[in-house]
């Protein structure tokens, strides 16, 4: 996310522009009355967990509305001083402000240290709305759940002097910890209750065990706005006071209420220094409202018992006090039912003015709060219709102008003839198709890509294997991984020869400059790739572009995605390819399912994990590709370090274990040939898994390296099989571990590399069968007993004879025909003679 900070805004900006300028600079906001700047005034009950940063629900908040702007404080993670009286601030105050200067918004043309001075909040704490230490008279701090209304809003007192003007902006510093000392943590505040519960709890609470009480809050209320304390954190807390007496049965609820409500309205009905905001009687009353709501709430959480015993301790009956607080009445009524919001007292013979003022009346004059009910309900249709439309328009711009389609009957529709499938690479990427190739950590995305541009320009086949459609115009390379002096080497390295035909922007360190959710910024990318001509793009890779956008890869990736493709097709570009990561653990793009939704096809490039699970930079790689007329499935990868040059050269995973496995057994039937499955499982299964070596049977034999005959007694022999039907398979492997051991080392260039395969046997004479033999097999041979005539060959001992495979300089320097038993004429197979070279069944007059 990008470091919160202040974003250069102009009074005179308009207030939906500046609105997405905070969002993008780090900030939750909102929409506030322009009178009462009350922080539900617009949203409602709820705001905390409305406000929002989300571009498109900011345009349908103030498009076409004259709604105030304010940052929601703590939900942003900041704390915010409003310093009202500046000469009446403590010196630590003083002292912070100036040596540790934040942003700073003056509130008023006449003293310019009057205003809102902005600080990172402590990380790991939620400071609250009060004071705590830092004494009181001099204004208000906003935490968690604070609001400040912020430029290009206007004062509601513009005409004496208020504003809202940025004289710092920039980022904000850290709280000073002396000062974060003497803020209290903010408390498991609840949200404002609803009109029903609030009907409930006043009627509910009607007890009235020390009714004398509500005198002295109400003189606390009048001493505190004497001293010039914020009006609206004295109805906070004394409100919320009120509620939790009320609650503990001390006096009622609804009389408190009433009260509480009656100051509040006196209080906010004038300026006390000729420069604070003023409200009519309907605004006082809608902002205590919520005042009010969301102090029924706090009593959740409160111990009322404690809330008694400390009224005990601190106001038992008959104390000194009791002369300060007028005695209690002795009221038999029950107070009125709560109905709606109509529970305070009613102004049953007045009427409201066009500015919203009480005015005496007769007898016949309308209800007030009818008159304003339906005066508010009028003004908050009327925003809702303003959003709406505004919302519209913005989809509409955004989308453009489109025809609707036109409704098709089935047999109309499959009567046009379908059109072959073109591709832009042969079997992998249809025309006009997007493609995602994930990729998993240093599996070699970034030389796949050099690849791909290579063939692409040049048209040769791509991974050696796939042929490319040539086509007019250009391929770019958006690059924000590299440095680009290695994008450079890099590419040279892929020895294009059409350079023409390529262009490459390297985005590392600008990625700002690439914000495609901005409207004008994605335009200007459009008109600057149509004019290089492009026709496909390659943007490599998508995490840093998100990482700088302060998008999620797991819920917000969409959003770029919408606006690139919109890019595109601004720009003409019908063909794209999308970089990104596979998770650590899955061979799967990494983050949201819209990844895997979006592109027509994807490709996958995997290396082999090492026996440990752990990654190893010199494992083998794997490419497959699956999508919308597109199946290719997993491939072995070779790799010319050289040239840079990937190329198709194997199977999948499975194939190359499953090779291996079919080697060993190959090995094992040179030197014991006429072999039975169960004899070869014996011997091999062990080290190799059992499984796997009866796959790898059936397998070798499907693909021509092993033959099979029929034995006695149903029993099927096995030999291994020498000419050309191995060639391709073997060929392939061995030719991808001489290029590299795959992808980190060059080739080694020792001549002495010998192949792993048994070579075929020749007929020597007098009839008998002499295999040739390979470095691995005379090892095997030297500690090999030989097979006993008559018998089945004799099974290897646990971890002896054979080792894997040898060079020529592990050779036994003895003659090969001294090393290999001789082959009998027969074996004994379930009580039957067999010809071990042919596997047939011999006449017992043959066999002698």
């Amino acid at each position: 996310m990008t470091d919160l900070h202040i974003p250069e805004v102009d009074d005179d900006s308009d207030t939906l522009g500046a609105a997405l300028a905070y969002a993008r600079a780090g900030w939750y906001v909102l929409p506030v009355d322009q009178a009462t700047k009350h922080a539900g005034s617009v949203l409602g009950k709820g705001w905390p967990s409305k406000s929002s940063r989300d571009a498109e629900r900011i345009i349908a908040w103030f498009a076409g509305t004259d709604d105030a702007l304010a940052l929601h404080v703590g939900r942003s993670g900041a704390i915010v001083f409003d310093v009202d009286r500046p000469e009446a601030l403590p010196s630590l105050m003083v002292a912070a402000l100036g040596v540790v200067p934040g942003p700073f918004q003056s509130t008023r043309t006449t003293d310019e240290r009057r205003g809102h001075y902005f600080y990172l909040a402590p990380p790991g704490r939620v400071l609250g709305n009060r004071l705590g230490g830092l004494g009181k008279g001099w204004g208000e701090v906003r935490g968690k759940n604070g609001i400040v209304v912020v430029a290009p809003s206007t004062h509601e007192k513009h005409e004496q002097g208020g504003r809202y003007h940025w004289v710092r902006t920039g980022s904000l510093p850290l709280l000073p910890q002396p000062v974060a000392a003497e803020l209290p943590d903010a408390g498991d505040s609840a949200d404002a209750a609803t009109d029903g519960e609030v009907k409930a709890f006043l009627d509910r609470h009607t007890a009235r065990e020390r009714p004398e009480l509500l005198h002295g809050v109400l003189t606390q209320v009048a001493t505190a706005l004497a001293t010039g304390e914020s009006r609206h954190g004295i109805a906070l807390r004394a409100t919320a006071g009120a509620m939790r007496e009320a609650a503990a049965g001390l006096y009622p609820a609804l009389e408190a209420a009433t009260a509480l409500l009656e100051a509040f309205t006196r209080a906010m009905a004038t300026s006390r220094d000729g420069s604070e905001r003023t409200l009519t009687r309907v605004q006082a009353r809608g902002e205590f409202m919520g005042i009010l709501a969301w102090a029924v709430a706090q009593v959740r959480a409160a111990d009322l018992a404690a809330v008694r015993a400390d009224v005990d301790t601190r106001l038992a009956p008959g104390d000194a006090l009791a002369g300060l607080i007028a005695p209690s009445e002795n009221r038999t009524a029950e107070p009125p039912p709560f109905a709606g919001d109509t529970f305070l007292p009613e102004v049953a013979k007045s009427q409201v003015d066009d500015e919203g003022d009480i005015t005496s009346g007769d007898a016949e004059a309308i209800d007030l709060e009818a008159l304003a009910f339906e005066r508010e309900v009028a003004a908050e249709l009327r925003r809702i219709r303003i959003r709406e439309e505004a919302a519209r328009r913005a989809r509409k711009a955004r989308g453009g102008v489109a025809t609707r389609p036109p409704i098709v009957g089935l047999d109309d529709f499959l009567a046009v003839p379908d059109e072959p499938v073109a591709y832009r690479v042969q079997g992998l990427w249809p025309k006009g198709g997007r493609v995602v190739l994930a990729a998993q950590f240093k599996a070699g995305k970034t030389t796949m890509v050099g690849n791909l541009l290579r063939s692409l320009v040049d048209s040769t086949p791509f991974l050696g294997k796939f042929d490319v459609e040539p086509f007019a115009g250009k391929v770019v390379l958006l690059d924000d991984e590299l440095d680009e002096g290695m994008v450079r080497r890099w590419l040279r390295d892929q020895r294009v020869q059409n350079t023409a035909a390529a262009a490459v922007v390297s985005l590392r360190g600008r990625l700002s400059s690439f914000d495609l959710l901005d409207p004008q910024t994605r335009s200007e990318w459009a008109a600057d790739l149509r004019a290089a001509g492009a026709t496909v793009v390659i943007l490599d890779c998508l995490a840093p572009i998100l990482d700088a956008l302060g998008l999620s890869e797991d819920k917000e990736a969409g959003r770029f995605l919408v606006a690139f493709d919109e890019m595109l097709k601004e720009a003409g570009v019908q063909e794209a390819v999308l970089v990104h990561h596979m998770g650590h653990q899955g061979e799967r793009s990494r983050g949201a399912s819209r990844l895997r939704d979006w592109p027509d096809v994807e490709w996958r490039l995997v290396r082999e994990k090492s026996d440990d699970g752990e990654m190893d930079p010199s494992a083998k790689r794997f490419f497959s590709a699956y999508g919308r007329d597109v199946d290719v499935p997993e491939s072995l990868l070779s790799f010319d370090p050289a040239a840079r040059c990937l190329e198709i050269a194997g199977g999948s995973r499975k194939d190359a274990k499953s090779d291996v496995v079919i080697d060993a057994i190959s090995e094992w039937l040179t030197l014991s040939p006429g072999s039975s499955k169960r004899q070869i499982e014996d011997a091999l299964g062990e080290d190799l898994g059992r499984n796997e070596v009866r796959k790898a049977i059936k397998r070798g034999v499907s693909l021509g390296l092993l033959r099979a005959a029929d034995g006695a007694r149903g029993s099927t022999l096995h030999w291994a099989v020498s000419g050309p039907s191995s060639a391709p398979l073997l060929t392939d492997h061995r030719r991808t571990d001489s290029v590299t051991s795959t992808f980190s080392a060059p080739p080694s260039s020792g001549e002495d590399h010998e192949p792993e395969s048994s070579a075929p046997p020749v007929r020597q004479g007098g009839g008998a069968l002499k295999p040739q033999v390979t470095g691995s097999v005379r090892h095997l041979a030297t500690s090999a007993p030989p097979p006993i005539g008559g018998s089945a060959p004799v099974r290897p001992p646990k971890g002896g004879w054979r080792t894997g495979a040898h060079s020529a300089s592990d050779t036994d320097p003895r003659d090969p025909s001294d090393l290999i038993a001789p082959v009998p004429d027969w074996i004994l197979v379930d009580g039957a003679r067999v010809n071990p070279a042919t596997g047939l069944l011999l006449d017992p007059e043959d066999a002698l």
